[in-house]
């Protein structure tokens, strides 16, 4: 026989004799296996269980569940030690690959509620807490806060507003200086005021933003 590792869970089987819902339990059989196994389950006292699909296949990486079902329990039988024997066959030759032993016993009375294993160990419920924002998010709403809380009204911009509005109301460069009531250092070419009423639309833009 090989020695292939057998993974089943639980390592052992208790039923208890005055608790049906412990006659019935399962097996689990893992094949971590890059290929298919064949596998069959022994016992040392077969008439006192029932075993359904006592032998198959389990395909690689797969596993399968064996039901086990105590048939007759009675209190003559109990803390008696059984076995169960799980064996790995390889599919082409029939050869044994490993086996693993299960214990079992028949115990008298009810499954106890409490959990040995947390006997002594002062536990406590644990505390939710909010997950740590990530640092992006963190200086974003950083930002958005400080955008919120500062705004008052930019003076320059409105000072630069208005001065531009002035530029675009003098009288345009090519008219008549005689025909018009400005002197004549007031009047300003129209690429100048192109370019006044280009600043007023950015002044605009960023003053009158959300």
């Amino acid at each position: 026989m090989k020695n292939f590792p057998v993974f089943v869970f639980p390592v052992s089987l208790e039923f208890y004799l005055n608790a049906r819902h412990t006659h019935k339990q399962l097996l689990t059989v893992y094949n971590p296996y890059e290929f298919s196994v064949n596998f069959k389950v022994l016992c040392t006292s077969p008439n006192k269980f029932t075993v359904i699909d006592p032998e198959g296949v389990i395909a690689p990486q797969s596993c399968i569940d064996i039901v086990v079902r105590y048939s007759q329990p009675s209190i003559s039988h109990c803390n008696s030690a059984e076995k169960f024997r799980i064996t790995m066959y390889d599919r082409n030759t029939q050869q044994a690959l490993g086996k693993r032993d299960i214990p079992t016993k028949l115990i008298e009375g009810e499954p106890s509620n409490i959990n040995q294993e947390s006997l002594g160990d002062n536990f406590h419920p644990l505390t939710t807490k909010p997950a740590p924002m990530r640092t992006e998010e963190h200086s974003r709403v950083i930002c958005n806060h400080s955008h919120h809380r500062d705004q008052p009204i930019n003076v320059v911009a409105v000072a630069v507003s208005i001065c531009c509005i002035a530029a675009l109301l003098l009288p345009t460069q090519p008219e008549q200086v005689l025909k018009s009531q400005w002197p004549e250092w007031l009047h300003i070419g129209s690429n100048l005021k192109l370019v006044f009423s280009f600043v007023l639309g950015l002044v605009s833009m960023l003053v009158l933003r959300p």
